[in-house]
């Protein structure tokens, strides 16, 4: 999946309480706190488990910045495809 397909991917859908969705892995947690809280998403989620982290934002900017910081570092979870 391309850069630009996947981010659309992501911002094309949010969860039933209005909050996209951005699954990582979980050395992106330092990296996601720091977007947050630099651009002020107080409204920002982040579910933690063993394997992966939820990042959940309202803000469509805010998601787009951490997808891309997230990309360059590898730290998005995706699937890749046959």
């Amino acid at each position: 999946m391309s850069r630009g397909s996947l981010l659309i991917d992501i911002l094309s859908r949010r969860d039933p309480h209005g909050y996209f969705v951005i699954p990582l892995k979980v050395e992106g947690k330092d990296l996601v706190e720091k977007i947050i809280s630099q651009y002020g998403e107080s409204s920002a989620k982040i579910v933690e488990s063993h394997e992966a982290i939820l990042v959940r934002v309202k803000s469509r900017s805010v998601a787009e910045k951490i997808i891309r910081a997230a990309e360059k570092r590898s730290l998005l979870l995706i699937e890749e495809e046959d």
